[in-house]
């Protein structure tokens, strides 16, 4: 195996997550908002007073869209700021919108990597890549990161005594060595 050279590498996050944040924050907010019109229109209180029912919908509206607005962008802030450095010395893990958080590994005391992925992962090209560090005698996991594969692969090129194993789930439309596995 043949070593690369190497500057820096930014990893984060996989950007389908993200994705699937937004669309669930949309769908619990969406429920929220017709779940309280129909209490409200259920509970008859303003279908006598025409201008305390437009008042009501419009705060009520309102709200709901200023609480979307700034869960979406503290959501994004998060995975914005959430993301993994790897140097040729060190792997860095750094995450926090407002107190900053750093987390460093030495590259040559990770001796061990697993690629975990599930069914999702493998449509989506995503999986969780635990580091273990000999050194601290603790676990880094990459929380499902975009082309977790290719990545465990950087590492191992950095570092050739790293150890890769993969866990692979059952796709009953993939060929046993489109998946990295060898036929038996």
């Amino acid at each position: 195996m043949e070593k690369i050279t190497l500057t820096y590498l930014n990893i984060r996050q996989s950007i389908t997550i993200l994705i699937a944040r937004l669309i669930l924050i949309d769908i619990v907010l969406a429920f929220l908002v017709v779940g309280f019109y129909y209490l409200v229109v259920q509970s008859g209180l303003v279908l006598n007073d025409i201008g305390l029912a437009l008042w009501v919908f419009i705060t009520i509206f309102g709200l709901t869209g200023l609480t979307k607005i700034l869960i979406t962008i503290y959501v994004i802030l998060l995975w914005l700021n959430e993301y993994y450095e790897i140097t040729p010395e060190y792997i860095y893990h750094k995450s926090g919108i407002i107190f900053k958080k750093s987390e460093q590994y030495r590259i040559d005391h990770v001796r061990r990597i697993n690629v975990e992925d599930t069914f999702l992962g493998e449509m989506f090209n995503f999986a969780t890549v635990t580091l273990y560090d000999i050194r601290f005698q603790k676990y880094l996991d990459m929380y499902l990161i975009h082309n977790a594969r290719r990545y465990a692969k950087i590492l191992q090129q950095l570092q050739p005594e790293i150890e890769i194993k993969e866990d692979h789930v059952w796709m009953p439309f993939l060929k046993h060595e489109e998946m990295g596995g060898e036929e038996s």
